[in-house]
């Protein structure tokens, strides 16, 4: 990528079979000609290019202009070819492609981009997001339907195939993820906002937020992770270590990544990056990361925090009140400075 580019024409014309990719060619070699020669007629270009009249007749009268071409034209009316790491909406770009890789997607057919949740409000962002890049025009393309067996989930979809072309073209999966490799596609590391965005749409689909432990002397699990075929394993792996260096360089302490057979479903495993349960860690997780397309995870982890921390404050009054000094009594429950300073 040179200066700063993501996203170019020829980008998008490469997301079409090689039919279309060569009436794209050919259309362009037409217009070579009849630019350099304007005086010649349609029957006589089809001579040169050995192509059938009807073909040269139909470009003359731009009744026939190939769908690459067509796509290409929308996107660029849109001012999203070529598209530059300084676009205006490449946050927003960023945020939605990242919901692809979670709970959203591409269908394999290439007839809809879409998002599921069970979280209306959640679906109707990613829709408006949607408008937000292309324009109010696309909302007769799309649909929010009820989803799940009892009709506890939601799914928006968006049928535009200039955008669905779009979205391919800057590396979003097509068809069904637990089939196929997921890599972060290469520009959403040039910034760290737009990781912050991508990872953030992600996370609204792929994290497990912890609640306090049975015991309530600690919390239980947070982790990240999806799944996939054995011959996927070290596509899954690498991918979790894109986000433990994300975290690590943060300053999130991450662990191990793991990986656990799901039952009765044969050659298909849960891989997980386990984070820190450390209280203070969880803090600055919340702190310094987002949780997009996702309302109740950010309030379950505030929640969860916000308990934690006042179950905390009263087991430190208990102890310090069975004599032991501040500083003792902190050390025994692992309260340090500052999160002493949070609870007051």
């Amino acid at each position: 990528m040179n200066n700063n580019s993501i996203l170019t024409e020829q980008d998008v014309i490469n997301t079409y079979d090689e039919r279309q990719q060569n009436h794209y060619k050919l259309f362009y070699n037409y217009k070579k000609i009849k630019q350099e020669n304007p005086t010649f007629g349609y029957k006589k270009i089809s001579k040169l290019m050995n192509e059938p009249i009807h073909r040269t007749r139909w470009w003359h009268h731009s009744k026939s202009i190939p769908q690459p071409i067509l796509t290409a034209n929308w996107l660029k009316e849109k001012e999203l070819i070529p598209l530059t790491a300084d676009n205006p909406k490449i946050d927003l770009i960023a945020k939605i492609i990242g919901a692809t890789f979670g709970d959203g997607g591409i269908f394999e057919n290439l007839n809809g981009i879409f998002l599921s949740s069970s979280e209306l409000e959640a679906v109707k962002e990613f829709g408006e997001d949607l408008n937000l890049v292309f324009g109010k025009e696309i909302e007769e393309n799309s649909r929010i339907i009820e989803a799940g067996v009892y009709g506890h989930s939601w799914c928006y979809q968006n049928t535009n195939r200039n955008i669905i072309r779009f979205f391919k073209a800057l590396g979003a999966p097509i068809g069904r993820k637990s089939n196929t490799e997921l890599n972060i596609p290469a520009w959403i590391l040039l910034e760290n906002e737009l990781a912050d965005k991508f990872l953030g749409s992600f996370f609204g689909s792929e994290i497990n937020i912890p609640k306090i432990h049975i015991n309530k002397t600690h919390l239980d699990t947070l982790s990240i992770g999806f799944t996939g075929s054995q011959e996927l394993e070290n596509n899954r792996i690498d991918f979790l270590q894109k986000i433990k260096h994300y975290l690590g360089i943060r300053g999130i302490e991450t662990g191990k990544i793991c990986k656990s057979k799901i039952k009765r479903q044969e050659d298909s495993f849960i891989f997980k990056l386990h984070i820190s349960i450390k209280l203070e860690n969880v803090i600055k997780f919340r702190e310094k990361t987002k949780i997009h397309y996702c309302i109740y995870k950010n309030k379950k982890l505030e929640k969860t925090i916000q308990d934690f921390m006042l179950l905390k404050a009263i087991r430190l009054n208990d102890v310090k009140l069975m004599g032991y000094t501040e500083a003792a009594a902190m050390n025994l429950l692992k309260i340090n400075k500052n999160i002493k300073e949070m609870q007051q």
